[in-house]
């Protein structure tokens, strides 16, 4: 930490913090910070550090890393510790940049309770990297092949440093029971995660409390490794948009289980710069299709710099197939053949009547969306307008949002078809 122009005092038996891993967190805090500007609009950055132990690292990292731009707020509840973040804040005249507070010590709440003293107060995100470990035998080493070689660093750090009632599931369990009442108090909530078996099951977690906006990463060091998930309930927050580390070196995470990678989006050109005059016209074109299969698309944010607008909607039925049949039917009836409707068989009506219950309006407080996802039109300047759509949740899968794609190339085409006067 003397690199870093930190100097720190530990009492005895206390964690020791090894900086790579650490600084790897820091950096990507960065990284999601830069795909929703933080690092570039906000002249300061709120985060929370949950359980900042006697060192108090990560809020001096994130301090001294972001050359003072970001302000922290670390929450402990071990009293001995306390007393020594405090003391290692104090020493490196940090005090205007973190505040350090105390936990309450029943443990009924990560967050809740704190934030309470805050009232009026947003964060940009909350870290933590809980204890691994559910007890002190837990995190006895386990092999299972004999093949295993010996740690090569003794284990070192307190009980509560090392473990917790219920161990790392537990404690994020509960972060993500908290976050859905706190809901964007705090923009991202993030987490460090000690066990591969643990991050698999806090995704697990997450689908089952249908948040679906989240990313993930793995940090290695060394021999080393761990895992990262940010998830978020800020509608302007788009995570999907965060690339992870394997990502970025690779190109694709293989480190991922197949059913939790970050899946890549369905991208297609839609328009040339000779049919449409500029992005903001083929935003307002999609606007107008989508609300003719009743869907709401949302803004979310526009990138002048690159010419990207992002968009997002959610859909509580399927309103967008049989287009062509709907399409039909609504011919013969403008061409008023009203006998041949008449004339229709009792099934067809039928048929007719269920497609018609299709649209009829649900209360969306009380069901699942059919499909939710994100909307990106790009210009590129001399090719022309793209569309990309990434699926973020609902029960029509990655299908289902193909669908839609299809339907928006058919109407552009039929819009194409269309004589010119």
């Amino acid at each position: 930490w003397k690199d870093f122009g930190l100097t720190l005092e530990l009492p005895p038996n206390k964690l020791v913090p090894t900086l790579p891993l650490r600084l790897n967190y820091i950096h990507w805090l960065e990284d999601i910070g830069s795909v929703i500007d933080w690092m570039e609009t906000r002249k300061e950055v709120h985060g929370i550090d949950i359980g900042c132990g006697a060192s108090c690292i990560y809020p001096l990292l994130a301090v001294v890393q972001s050359n003072r731009r970001w302000k922290m707020l670390a929450i402990e509840k071990n009293e001995l510790s306390l007393i020594s973040a405090k003391a290692n804040v104090t020493s490196n005249s940090l005090e205007d940049y973190i505040t350090v507070v105390p936990q309450p010590t029943d443990g009924s709440t990560l967050l809740t309770d704190v934030l309470k003293n805050f009232p009026n107060k947003k964060f940009d995100f909350c870290m933590c990297n809980p204890p691994f470990y559910d007890s002190a035998a837990s995190h006895e080493v386990c092999n299972r092949t004999g093949k295993r070689r010996e740690p090569t660093n003794a284990i070192t750090g307190s009980g509560e440093e090392l473990c917790t009632p219920g161990g790392e599931v537990h404690f994020v369990g509960q972060l993500i029971r908290e976050s859905l009442v706190l809901k964007d108090r705090i923009s991202v909530y993030t987490t460090m995660i000690g066990h591969k078996q643990s991050y698999e099951e806090i995704l697990r977690l997450l689908k089952r409390s249908n948040i679906h906006n989240v990313t993930m990463s793995r940090l290695c060091q060394g021999n080393t490794t761990r895992w990262s998930i940010a998830w978020s309930h800020d509608v302007g927050v788009l995570l999907s948009r965060v690339h992870t580390m394997q990502e970025t070196i690779t190109g694709h995470s293989e480190q991922f289980p197949k059913s939790c990678k970050n899946q890549k989006p369905m991208t297609c050109r839609i328009f040339t710069e000779e049919e449409m005059p500029s992005i903001s016209a083929v935003y307002d074109f999609l606007i107008e299709l989508f609300k003719s299969i009743e869907i709401n698309l949302r803004m979310v944010k526009k990138y002048e710099k690159t010419s990207e607008i992002v968009c997002e909607f959610i859909a509580y039925q399927n309103t967008w197939s049989h287009q062509r049949r709907k399409r039909r039917y609504d011919k013969l009836a403008a061409s008023h053949i009203k006998d041949h409707l008449n004339a229709t068989s009792a099934d067809s009506s039928k048929r007719l009547k269920l497609e018609n219950d299709e649209h009829q309006p649900q209360d969306i407080e009380t069901c699942d969306p059919h499909l939710k996802a994100t909307v990106y039109i790009n210009h590129k300047e001399c090719v022309g307008y793209f569309l990309s759509m990434q699926h973020i949740g609902g029960i029509a899968g990655r299908d289902g949002l193909n669908q839609v794609l299809q339907f928006i190339k058919n109407s552009i085409q039929l819009r194409k078809d269309l004589p010119t006067k």
